[in-house]
């Protein structure tokens, strides 16, 4: 298997309101979201969603382009 790098932006928001999770990960290049409850754990749950999507989907290609925060926001890149 040949390997391959991959980089996708994230957009982790602060959960003020919620009781089970602090963070809300938004994958947009896969249009879904995670929950987590710490940045180091925002980066893992986003690392594993890609994980598992590339075992059953093609990865989308990669636009290596950063979405604009809004607020408290954080938005980096996650590479595998």
């Amino acid at each position: 298997m040949e390997e391959t790098f991959v980089a996708y932006p994230i957009v982790i928001t602060p959960e003020k309101n919620n009781e089970y999770y602090q963070y809300l990960v938004f994958l947009p290049d896969f249009g879904t979201y995670c929950q987590a409850n710490s940045i180091i754990e925002a980066l893992r749950v986003a690392v594993k969603f890609i994980r598992d999507y590339a075992l059953t989907n093609e990865l989308p290609p990669m636009k290596l382009e950063l979405p604009h925060s809004i607020g408290e926001q954080l938005v980096t890149f996650v590479n595998l």
